[in-house]
């Protein structure tokens, strides 16, 4: 499943995983949409890892290795949730360049019983898509 956000994103995605488990469609996928892409929300006043735009603008920055750091670490820490819940052992991240000039996010879902996913963020023709990769 691929989802388009568009330029100007504004979607403030709200859910309730009320007695359901994170990992929907047998992925993290939803998890880590939500994660990414959810903005500032009013659920932040309620929660204790918040939500914010910052991913999302950090990816319009020119390429240079103070931004794909900075896209890394937002990633990582909008992530880092899914590890203090246990519902994953470890997130990899990797912020890079591509021939357009645009900052695309490598990302790696290892699970307590250590299988790995893997998703992406990725721009194409000037939408960011987060895509699920093929594992193996």
């Amino acid at each position: 499943m691929d989802i388009a956000f568009p330029k100007n994103l504004s979607l403030g995605l709200a859910i309730m995983l009320a007695g359901s488990d994170i990992k929907t469609d047998d992925t993290f996928f939803t998890a880590i949409c939500l994660s990414l892409f959810n903005g500032d929300c009013f659920y932040n006043v309620y929660t204790k890892n918040k939500t914010d735009n910052s991913f999302v603008e950090a990816l319009f920055a020119p390429i240079n290795v103070k931004n794909l750091s900075n896209v890394q670490t937002k990633a990582e820490n909008l992530l880092k949730w899914l590890i203090d819940t246990g519902a994953v052992k470890a997130i990899d991240v990797f912020a890079y360049g591509d021939k357009n000039g645009k900052i695309n996010v490598d990302i790696t879902v290892t699970e307590p019983d250590s299988n790995a996913s893997k998703y992406a963020v990725v721009w194409e023709n000037e939408r960011i898509y987060l895509k699920g990769l093929q594992n193996g």
